[in-house]
């Protein structure tokens, strides 16, 4: 969902610029597969909110959101599908109302791109 939705802002420059890479790898080649993690992912490696390379100083909400977003979407540690794939699923598994209650406090929902991400995917052919 973040990825989906990402707009190069972020909470370092460091942050959005390893961001911004990985975006690019994904939308420049939808087959591109990805891992479900249950840790620090690739995207995390430049947040200066991670203590070290497992935990993250607001941990507790980060588990509690990708709990609720694996929930939502299926998705299982450790299950490896492509971009397209994870779009996919987004598309057929998010809704709204999931949308909501999967990233109930998240600080970036109040901005509307997700939700405005997630729309549009849901339009797309």
């Amino acid at each position: 969902m973040c990825t989906l939705s990402f707009q190069g802002k972020g909470y370092s420059p460091d942050f959005v610029r390893n961001y911004k890479k990985i975006a690019k790898i994904l939308n420049d080649n939808e087959d591109t597969l990805i891992e479900v993690a249950g840790y620090m992912d690739d995207i995390c490696s430049a947040c200066p909110n991670k203590i070290d390379e497992i935990i993250c100083k607001t941990q507790d909400k980060i588990m509690r959101l990708d709990a609720a977003h694996s929930s939502a979407l299926e998705l299982k540690t450790g299950e490896t599908l492509s971009w397209r794939a994870a779009k996919e699923r987004i598309k057929k598994y998010m809704s709204l109302e999931k949308f909501h209650l999967s990233c109930q406090g998240c600080s970036w929902k109040k901005y509307g791109v997700c939700q405005k991400a997630l729309e549009e995917l849901q339009q797309s052919i």
